[in-house]
C-alpha cells in the first residue's frame, strides 16, 4: 500500500513538471522562460507568455486542450477562441489563421480607407504607424509589415541584427530565448552557434554621490527618467529570484542607477493612457532603444470625405475631425456619393469604449455606384444636353503638347474607381510610332460640362481636375494596324477622387447581368460633332441600340475587318444619329435595377469620309465598342493591386482570350 502511495505522488509530481505547472502551482502554467500564467489563458489566442510558450502546436494539442467548444473557433495550431472573432480584421489567433479563411474574403476593411502619411497601409488596408514596419513584430492582422517583399530592402543600423526576410532588431536580443524577429529567425541555430544558451543574471550598479568614482562600462546604461502618466519598473527577471513560493515582482530602480546592456524596463501607464509602442524599452550598447511613452487613449476620428459624423462626449458636442475621448459618443451616415457596406456588422450608432475603440464596430462607407438624377433638357449627333447629375461618372480627357500649347480635348473617359477611370487605347497611343504616350501629357477633369479645359463657365464647386499618373494597357494593342483590337486603356491618376452627388463611380458588370442583345439601348456623353457643327461645346448624350453583327458587317465594307476583332460589339444608328469624332473613349451604359453599368468603351465608327481632304467618321454609319466582358478581370485585378499597394504591370499579354503579365 506504502508502495502505491509513493508511486501516486511521483506520477502526480511527473504530469504537474510534465505539463509545466510545477513551480507555478496547480492553477498556474509555467512558460518556458520560468514566467508564471493563470490556467485559463494557455491555448487563448493570445501570447500572455512572453517567450510565446503558450501558444503552441504541442501544448494546444496535448489531451486535456484536444477539443474545442461548439461555440468557439479552432486556430490552425489548436487554440480555441471566440466563434465570432473570426473574419473581423483582428488578429484572435496568435498565427491569424482566423483571418485568413476562404469566407474572409468578403470581410476586409472597406476599400476606402486611407491611411496619414506617417502611417502605413496593411494588406487588409489596416492603418498602422509607419515606425512598426519592419520592427519584428507583425502590428498587421495580416502579418503583411513583416514580409520579405516590405523588409527586403531596409538597411539595418550597425549593432542591430537584420532577421532573416529583413526587418532590424536589437542585436542584444538575437538568441536570448526570445522570438524577436516575427519569422523567429533571430534564434535559428545558425545564428546562435556562437552564443551561450544562458543569458547571464543582469545586476543593477548603483551610483551615489557619496561613493567614490565608479568607472562605468560604455555598454552600460543610466536609467531614464519615469515618463509622463506612468512608470516603469526593471523587469523583474534581472532583479528578483522565485524561491521558497515567493512570486517575483518587477522591481523599482532609483534614478542615477547604471543598467548593464541587454537590461529591459518594463513600462505601465496610469489609467486613461495607453502606450505608444510595445512597452519595453532595451539598453543596447549604452542607449535604451524603443522607450516608450503613455499617450491618451483616443478613439480615432470618424468623420472623412465618405462619411459625416456628430459626435457628444458626455451630451455636449464635440469635432468628429479629431480623436476623441472615451464616453464620446457617434451617429454616422455615409456621405453623398456613397453608401453603407451592408457585408459587414457595424452599427451607425457607436461609442467610445475605455480602451481607445469604438463599439459595437461603426458602418464602413463604400462609393455608390452608377447611380444617377436624370435632369436633361432638349437640345454626338442628334443628341440632348444633360446636366451632370444625369453623368457624374463622365471625365475628359486632355493632352499637353507643348508648354507654349493650353490643354487640348482629345477623348471621354470614365470614373470607375476613386483612382482609376477607364478609356479608348486609341486616345493615348502613337500610331505612328507604334507605342504609347507618356502618362504626364494627360489630364483629366470630371464634373464638366463644357468642353474647354479653363472655360470660365465651369462650375468650381463640382469640376475637378487630376493628372494621369500611370496608362495600363494591352501590350499587343496596335491601334489601326491592329484593327483596334484591344482598344482599352486604364487610367490611374495622382490624387484620388473625393465622391459626391455629382461625382459618382459607374458600376462594373462582375456578374455579367447585362446581356447585350441587338435591340437593347444604352447612352453615352460626349462632345462629339453635332448636325450643325465639327464638334459640341457643350456635353451631348445619345440613346444607342445595340445592332446584331450581320446587321453591322452588311452596311459597309469596312466594318467586317473591325468587327472581326475578338472584343467588338455594335451599335448605333444609320440615321445620322450616332457618336462621332470627339465621343472617343467614353462609355456606353445600361441600366438594370435602377443602377448604371458600363459595358462598351466608344472604339472607332464603321463609316469613314473625306471632308477637305482630311477623314472624319460618318455619322449616318454604325459604331464599333470595346467590349468590358473581354477585359473585365483584368480590370478587377489592376483594382485589387492598387488597393492592396501590389505593383501593377503598365501592359498584359493577350493569350488565347485570356491575359498574362508581362513585366
Amino acid at each position: 500500500m506504502k508502495n502505491t502511495i509513493i508511486t501516486i505522488i511521483l506520477i502526480t509530481k511527473y504530469s504537474l513538471v510534465k505539463y509545466g505547472y510545477a513551480q507555478c502551482g496547480i492553477d498556474k502554467f509555467k512558460c518556458k522562460d520560468g514566467q508564471c500564467i493563470a490556467n485559463e489563458l494557455l491555448c487563448d489566442g493570445q501570447a500572455n507568455c512572453k517567450d510565446e510558450s503558450d501558444e503552441t502546436y504541442i501544448e494546444c494539442n496535448k489531451p486535456e486542450m484536444a477539443t474545442c467548444p461548439d461555440y468557439t473557433f479552432r486556430c490552425s495550431y489548436g487554440a480555441c477562441i471566440d466563434g465570432d472573432a473570426i473574419c473581423n480584421g483582428i488578429k484572435n489567433c496568435i498565427d491569424n489563421s482566423d483571418e485568413t479563411l476562404p469566407n474572409c474574403i468578403n470581410s476586409s476593411f472597406n476599400t476606402s480607407t486611407s491611411c496619414a502619411k506617417n502611417q502605413f497601409k496593411c494588406n487588409n488596408r489596416q492603418c498602422i504607424a509607419e515606425s512598426n514596419l519592419c520592427d519584428g513584430i507583425a502590428d498587421c492582422t495580416d502579418n503583411s509589415d513583416e514580409t520579405i517583399i516590405q523588409c527586403s530592402s531596409i538597411n539595418c543600423p550597425k549593432f542591430f541584427f537584420r532577421c532573416d526576410y529583413g526587418a532590424c532588431i536589437d542585436g542584444d536580443l538575437k538568441c536570448n530565448g526570445i522570438k524577436n524577429c516575427a519569422d523567429g529567425s533571430d534564434e535559428y541555430p545558425r545564428h546562435c552557434k556562437e552564443i551561450e544558451a544562458t543569458t547571464p543574471r543582469l545586476i543593477p550598479i548603483t551610483l551615489t554621490t557619496s561613493q567614490s568614482p565608479v568607472t562605468i562600462k560604455s555598454k552600460s546604461c543610466l536609467v531614464p527618467p519615469q515618463p509622463i502618466n506612468g512608470y516603469w519598473k526593471l523587469h523583474k527577471s534581472q532583479c528578483c529570484t522565485e524561491q521558497d513560493g515567493y512570486q517575483c515582482e518587477n522591481c523599482n530602480v532609483k534614478q542615477g542607477t547604471w543598467l548593464e546592456s541587454g537590461a529591459y524596463l518594463v513600462y505601465t501607464c496610469n489609467s486613461g493612457y495607453k502606450l505608444n509602442n510595445s512597452g519595453i524599452a532595451f539598453c543596447s550598447r549604452g542607449e535604451w532603444l524603443s522607450i516608450p511613452a503613455c499617450i491618451e487613449i483616443r478613439c480615432a476620428k470618424l468623420q472623412s470625405p465618405s462619411m459625416f459624423a456628430i459626435c457628444k462626449h458626455d451630451d455636449l458636442p464635440v469635432s468628429c475631425f479629431d480623436s476623441v475621448l472615451p464616453r464620446t459618443t457617434a451617429q454616422l451616415t455615409c456621405s453623398p456619393g456613397y453608401r453603407e457596406d451592408t457585408r459587414l456588422t457595424s452599427s451607425s450608432n457607436v461609442r467610445c469604449n475605455n480602451n481607445g475603440q469604438w463599439e459595437p464596430e461603426p458602418i464602413q462607407c463604400i462609393p455608390a455606384c452608377g447611380i444617377s438624377t436624370p435632369s436633361s433638357k432638349t437640345l454626338i449627333v442628334n443628341g440632348t444636353q444633360p446636366q451632370i447629375t444625369e453623368f457624374p461618372w463622365h471625365a475628359s480627357l486632355y493632352v499637353t503638347k507643348n508648354s507654349s500649347v493650353s490643354k487640348q480635348f482629345i477623348c471621354g473617359a470614365t470614373i470607375i474607381h476613386e483612382s482609376l477611370l477607364i478609356t479608348a487605347a486609341h486616345c493615348v497611343y502613337d500610331d505612328d510610332n507604334k507605342k504609347f504616350y507618356d502618362a504626364s501629357k494627360y489630364d483629366i477633369i470630371t464634373g464638366n460640362i463644357f468642353r474647354e479645359y479653363d472655360n470660365p463657365l465651369h462650375d468650381i464647386k463640382i469640376v475637378k481636375k487630376a493628372k494621369v499618373k500611370n496608362i495600363y494597357n494591352v501590350c499587343s494593342y496596335l491601334g489601326f494596324d491592329g484593327n483596334y483590337a484591344a482598344d482599352i486603356a486604364i487610367l490611374e491618376i495622382t490624387e484620388p477622387l473625393i465622391f459626391s452627388s455629382f461625382l459618382v463611380p459607374i458600376c462594373l458588370d462582375i456578374l455579367d447581368e447585362i446581356s447585350l442583345h441587338a435591340g437593347i439601348l444604352g447612352k453615352v456623353a460626349g462632345f462629339g460633332r453635332t448636325a450643325s457643327s465639327p464638334s459640341s461645346q457643350i456635353l451631348q448624350t445619345i440613346k444607342l441600340p445595340i445592332v446584331s453583327e450581320d446587321q453591322c458587317t452588311s452596311s459597309t465594307n469596312d466594318s467586317r475587318k473591325y468587327i472581326a476583332a475578338y472584343d467588338k460589339f455594335c451599335a448605333g444608328y444609320a440615321n445620322g444619329s450616332s457618336v462621332c469624332d470627339g465621343d472617343s473613349g467614353g462609355g456606353l451604359i445600361f441600366e438594370k435595377r435602377g443602377q448604371w453599368y458600363l459595358k462598351g468603351i466608344v472604339s472607332l465608327s464603321v463609316g469613314i469620309k473625306i471632308v477637305g481632304g482630311s477623314r472624319i467618321c460618318d455619322s449616318y454609319s454604325y459604331s464599333l465598342f470595346t467590349d468590358l466582358d473581354h477585359h473585365m478581370t483584368w480590370i478587377q485585378d489592376i483594382i485589387v493591386k492598387l488597393e492592396t499597394h501590389k505593383t501593377i504591370p503598365l501592359c498584359i499579354e493577350r493569350y488565347n482570350t485570356k491575359y498574362r503579365y508581362n513585366t
